[in-house]
This record gives structure tokens, C-alpha cells and sequence, in this order.
């Protein structure tokens, strides 16, 4: 019989940093158990299959998405105004019967998505995976969670000592920070092992970038990707202007001061064409704010395209001499690329990957304080120590790489 993984905390290629985990995780795998299958849902199947190409060469099916039900999407709305609920009564809501099924004979789940079990997204989505990862462990499914960012919950006692119950049914837990690790063994749970994040062993895919560079290279390309996720740091729309206007003025900057060309890079987008929650859009209405003549504009700055795959974007950002970004996966692209990077950390595996990667947080802007001065004097830093950040990361990265793949074999030994 083959081997066969349900893929819980998967959705949707809508986030190339779930097509990057998906491929990096099938890619793992599939080096010890080359007949391996993976069962993916899907809310778009058919746009899903596209954007991966070739999904049955990867041993990926796409299996259809279940709508969260009814009793859920009221409890979300009741404890928006009863906070004391979720002392009372968290629902989970689980994976459908009819479902289960199809999930009968599959060899174990993987609890993948990166930070779904932490507080970056609100108690709500936490709650949607952990009532999917209790349903699927209730029919005596081994289930392994792989390369995460968890927690903290600390702000959330009662929270806190819920998630730990609940993690310590999984039968084996791989984190991607170190502290990830020291929190959960904080907590008492045992047999968590530190890898990295799958995507370090995704490969770009080569492909013509000519007609979406600036026409004046200059001195090399700064990538740049910053998402309508950052809002949220600011409280009112008079301070996002303000954090806005700092990434204009930022891009003024690197024009007038520097040789350097601007490349927008879009890493979360829709596939069926929405703007919700949609890099391409929100960078797209920034570049029509720049200050700047519009034939400058055009020859030194420019908005890639919102229909490539996670590969495709690995090799532009690949192509990057330094890198600016908000989104995990845009940063791991860079830097498993060997490309000189500056993380806009909105959440704690930005903090947790850069300690882990550097040692320290020099290379990161935490996103309430993101500033036209922050950002030049960060690219400032980056320019003045390139040769160093390349040499790191041409020493570190292989490291990473065995990490990334050593989480298969845990995964195996506990499942």
C-alpha cells in the first residue's frame, strides 16, 4: 500500500508560501518514499492544478475544501462580544464525516500552513485547525506537525493550557525556530525537534524576467514586497497614510540616491483575480502614488506580474541583489537564494527566523516601527556588509537545507 498524507492547514494556493510548503514537504518526502501521495484540499481545485503545473508528477491531489459550519461562524461572532466565552465553551469544528472517509487508509496527517497554531491570525483560525487536527486524531490517525512557528499563547492563560493538551496528542512536532522549541518544551511537551522550513529546498524555476525588469539596472535590483497584512499595525487610517507614505518616500530615496532599480514584488494574490488580501493590488496602488516623473518611474521601477507561481518568484527574487519583504516565504525565498535580505516582521517567525539565521535583529524591522529612516538606513546596512550576508548564507543555507529534510525522517520514526 503507499504511502498517502492528508495535508491539514491547506486551503488554497492562494499564499505562495503554502505552494512553497507544499512543495517542499511532498519534494522531502518523496526522496524516502518516492511513491508517496498527498492529499491536498482545495477551495479552487482546477486554478490550484494550474498554478502547480504538473500536481500527479509531485504525487499531489487536490481533494475538494469543506465550508466551516454553521455553529462556528456564530461562536466567532459571540466572542467578539463575550470574551469570557471561550472560558465556557470552544467549539471544534471538525472535518466533515462524508470527508473522513475518503481519509481512511491515509498513513498519517501533516499539520502544515507554517504559523497556523499561533495568535497571528486570531483565536478563531487557530481554533479551525485545531478542530480539524482533533477530528482527524479521533479516528486514530497519527498526526505530525511540521516545521511550525507555535504560540505563543501566554497572553491567553486559559488558552494556553488548551493548546497544550491538544499539542500533546500529536504524535510528533517539528518547529522552524528555536523559540518555537524553548517555548513548547516550556509548556512540558516532549519529542520537539527543530528543522527549518521546507521551502529552503524548493528550487526556482528559471524563466524570461526580461520584460518585467526595469529598463535601467543600474547598480542591480532591490526586490521589494510589503502586503495589505501591515495595516493592521497601524490603528487609524491617518497612520497608515503615514507608514505608507514612509515606503514612498523610501523608494524616492533608493532613485535619487542610489543606482539601484526597484522590483514589486507580489507573494500572496489571488488566483481567481480578487483583491482580498492582495500583494499586486496594494503595491500596485503605492507605485501609482510615487512622486517621481513617470518616465522615471518607468525605467527604474516596476510591479511584477500577480500570475507567478512560488517558483517563478523564487528565481526573480533570485535575481535580486538585496531584498526588502513582509511576507516569511518572500524572505525565505531570498535568502535560500543567498540574497542579502531585510525582514518587515509582522509576526513572530520573522523575529524567531532571524535569531536563528544571524544571531541577532539587525536585519529586521519590526512593523510598527517601519519609517523612511528605518528603511534606508537598513539598506544602508545591507550594502555596507553584502559581501558578509553572501558569505553567511552560502555557509549557513546547506545546514538549513539537511534541516528541512531531517524533518521526514522524524516524522517516520513517530508515525
Amino acid at each position: 500500500m503507499k504511502n498517502q498524507y492528508y495535508l491539514l492547514g491547506h486551503g488554497t494556493l492562494t499564499n505562495r508560501g503554502c505552494e512553497a510548503l507544499l512543495r517542499g514537504i511532498s519534494t522531502i518526502i518523496r526522496e524516502l518514499q518516492p511513491d508517496a501521495e498527498f492529499l491536498a484540499p482545495s477551495s479552487n481545485r482546477e486554478k490550484d492544478q494550474e498554478q502547480l503545473a504538473d500536481p500527479d508528477k509531485m504525487g499531489i491531489r487536490f481533494i475538494p475544501a469543506y465550508r466551516i459550519p454553521l455553529y462556528f461562524r456564530v461562536w466567532i461572532r459571540l466572542q467578539k462580544t463575550v470574551p469570557n466565552l471561550r472560558r465556557v465553551w470552544i467549539p471544534t469544528p471538525g472535518i466533515p464525516k462524508d470527508v473522513r472517509q475518503g481519509l481512511r487508509d491515509t498513513t498519517a496527517g501533516i499539520m502544515t500552513g507554517g504559523d497556523v497554531l499561533s495568535l497571528d491570525y486570531e483565536v478563531p483560525s487557530l481554533i479551525k485547525f485545531v478542530g480539524q487536527a482533533e477530528s482527524y486524531m479521533a479516528d486514530k490517525h497519527p498526526l505530525y506537525l511540521w516545521a511550525a512557528s507555535v504560540g505563543p499563547f501566554e497572553s491567553e492563560p486559559d488558552l494556553e493550557r488548551y493548546m497544550r493538551q491538544h499539542l500533546a496528542k500529536y504524535s510528533g512536532i517539528s518547529v522552524r525556530e528555536t523559540s518555537s522549541q524553548d517555548y513548547l518544551e516550556r509548556l512540558g511537551l516532549r519529542n520537539v525537534k527543530l528543522v527549518a522550513d521546507p521551502a529552503f529546498i524548493m528550487m526556482p524555476e528559471p524563466w524570461d524576467i526580461s520584460a518585467i525588469l526595469p529598463s535601467e539596472l543600474g547598480e542591480g535590483i532591490l526586490g521589494f514586497n510589503v502586503s495589505p497584512l501591515i495595516k493592521s499595525f497601524r490603528n487609524n487610517d491617518s497612520h497608515v497614510l503615514e507608514m505608507e507614505n514612509a515606503v514612498l518616500d523610501f523608494f524616492q530615496d533608493v532613485i535619487k540616491r542610489t543606482d539601484l532599480s526597484v522590483v514589486l514584488i507580489p507573494h500572496v494574490d489571488s488566483i481567481d483575480g480578487s483583491e482580498r488580501n492582495s500583494d499586486f493590488h496594494y503595491m500596485q496602488r503605492l507605485i501609482n502614488r510615487v512622486a517621481l516623473p513617470s518616465g522615471t518611474v518607468a525605467a527604474r521601477i516596476r510591479l511584477a506580474p500577480r500570475d507567478m507561481n512560488a517558483v517563478q518568484v523564487k528565481y526573480l527574487i533570485s535575481r535580486c541583489r538585496f531584498f526588502v519583504g513582509a511576507r516569511t516565504h518572500a524572505t525565505i525565498a531570498a535568502w535560500s537564494t543567498h540574497v542579502p535580505t531585510v525582514s518587515i516582521a509582522y509576526s513572530v517567525k520573522a523575529i524567531g527566523l532571524n535569531t536563528d539565521l544571524f544571531g541577532d535583529l539587525r536585519y529586521v524591522i519590526r512593523t510598527p516601527e517601519l519609517s523612511r529612516i528605518a528603511l534606508w538606513e537598513s539598506l544602508e546596512r545591507m550594502r555596507a556588509e553584502e559581501r558578509e550576508i553572501k558569505a553567511l548564507l552560502e555557509q549557513r543555507i546547506p545546514e538549513w537545507r539537511q534541516r528541512a529534510r531531517s524533518a521526514a525522517d522524524h516524522m517516520i520514526s513517530v508515525c
